[in-house]
């Protein structure tokens, strides 16, 4: 069961949220327990494809990728809110790094 939704929004960055998700998928809270949403806020750049080619990388771990079209970081937080499929949401930007018990605190 699911029981926190980690919500990263991205706007043409791809190569920083790919080293995001690096410290994200090193937590030491089983995969089964969490999921990681990445809220792609209308990227012109190679954004989708980075995150498939990772995610393919990463089967065990509940990373999903949604479009958010319209622009701005508050508008892409509430579509992670949205999407979130947790009774917790924790929220972390495309350029930060998790230390590996962040989601297990």
């Amino acid at each position: 069961m699911i029981r926190i939704s980690l919500v990263i929004p991205t706007h043409n960055r791809a190569q920083q949220l790919i080293a995001a998700l690096e410290s994200v998928v090193r937590q030491t809270l089983p995969a089964a327990a969490w999921e990681c949403v990445v809220v792609d806020n209308n990227s012109a750049d190679d954004t989708p494809e980075c995150f498939a080619a990772f995610a393919a990388a990463h089967p065990e771990c509940n990373l999903r990728r949604v479009e958010e079209r319209r622009p701005g970081v508050s508008y892409a937080r509430n579509r992670g809110l949205d999407e979130a499929r947790a009774p917790i949401v924790a929220f972390i930007d495309d350029d930060e790094r998790i230390n590996e018990s962040f989601l297990q605190s």
